[in-house]
């Protein structure tokens, strides 16, 4: 596969820096301690563990809805991003972890915060975070293999010329 070295632009930045790549760490460290609180309650079956977890999850759901707003105003946004198949794999991932996320949340709610956790909510909690090591790997190669929101480069000729 040939590398595209000129950057491809996205739509969702402030100035030159791309939003998405600035709120991603929310639902990875958020998402990801809800699965950690999740297995250290079924070790301990704490009710305190339950509760961080319930919020972990709630917090994680509501920055991965936030980060995919402008995820979606990237993709929707350049016609170059929408004709990578990374691009597809990234974006179907995330909307999976948001799904799963959502489903996670209504059962935590519909059943309370301790009583959802065995089985199901440790269950979608691991698969989430399975699919986070996915989508984060397919997000890394848009960056580093398709140069996805990395600030397109003017020729060389040009950049000579403002010296």
């Amino acid at each position: 596969m040939e590398k595209d070295l000129e950057g491809v632009a996205t739509t969702a930045k402030i100035g030159t820096h791309p939003i998405h790549p600035m709120l991603i760490p929310f639902p990875i460290g958020l998402l990801s301690a809800g699965f950690a609180c999740d297995f250290i309650f079924w070790i301990t079956m704490s009710p305190f563990w339950a509760e961080a977890a319930f919020w972990s999850v709630l917090a994680g759901t509501v920055m991965t809805a936030v980060a995919a707003l402008a995820g979606f105003t990237d993709f929707f946004g350049n016609a170059r991003i929408r004709q990578l198949r990374t691009a597809w794999e990234h974006m179907i991932g995330n909307v999976t972890v948001l799904l799963l996320s959502l489903i996670s949340l209504w059962i935590r709610l519909a059943q309370g915060h301790e009583e959802a956790i065995l089985p199901w909510g440790l269950l979608i909690s691991a698969l989430v975070v399975l699919l986070l090591f996915f989508t984060g790997w397919k997000g890394g190669e848009l960056v580093f293999n398709h140069r996805v929101g990395v600030q397109p480069s003017e020729p060389a000729a040009r950049r000579l010329d403002k010296l």
